[in-house]
């Protein structure tokens, strides 16, 4: 039952009753919905919604639509998380949200662990997060250009994630492609 991280130290969420996977709403960006897309072969709309934003959130996610409430956060079908399995545990930890691969650490370094068992407290201190803070800023920065380029010109409710996949799936083909002929552009000077 108790997982641990080489031989030396239990992973604090072993210890844990997944208070946090019950209880927040669970935002993500569309790079985390193509990432659980593409291991699962689910549907986007299998795991997916438009929350409306509660008092908490960062208003550079909140995606402005022309129906319905009017505004949205993407996120997982949570209370609970849709992807909480037995004994508590999460089934897509390797390619879940990087939110929830840093969770509890905060982008400014901190330690929000108010749903943890104190002793996970302790072992969260010191362990660091699952995602390095320039990934996941990196990332969300990427989202959040997505997201106000879609806040120009809204559209219908229906259409929103649909446009956030697309804009994101086309980053992802430019990054890899970018990456690939730097490679080939590397090797062919070496070669030279």
């Amino acid at each position: 039952m108790f997982e641990y991280w080489g031989n030396y130290m239990i992973n604090p969420c072993s210890l844990c009753l997944a208070n946090c996977c019950k209880t927040y709403m669970i935002t993500v960006t569309s790079f985390d919905v193509l990432r659980i897309c593409t291991a699962t072969s689910k549907h986007y709309s299998d795991f997916t919604v438009l929350h409306k934003p509660g008092l908490i959130y960062d208003p550079d996610m909140v995606l402005d639509t022309t129906d319905g409430c009017g505004s949205y956060i993407l996120g997982l079908k949570s209370h609970p998380c849709i992807f909480l399995g037995d004994y508590n545990r999460c089934n897509i930890h390797d390619f879940s949200p990087l939110s929830c691969r840093r969770f509890p650490h905060t982008l400014d370094s901190k330690i929000n662990a108010r749903f943890c068992p104190p002793f996970a407290k302790l072992f969260f201190s010191l362990k660091k997060p699952g995602v390095t803070t320039s990934i996941y800023k990196k990332e969300l920065d990427q989202y959040k250009q997505i997201v106000k380029q879609w806040n120009r010109s809204p559209g219908k409710q229906a259409d929103c994630i649909r446009f956030l996949l697309e804009r994101t799936d086309f980053l992802a083909d430019f990054a890899y492609i970018k990456k690939k002929t730097d490679q080939e552009d590397a090797s062919a000077s070496k070669d030279s």
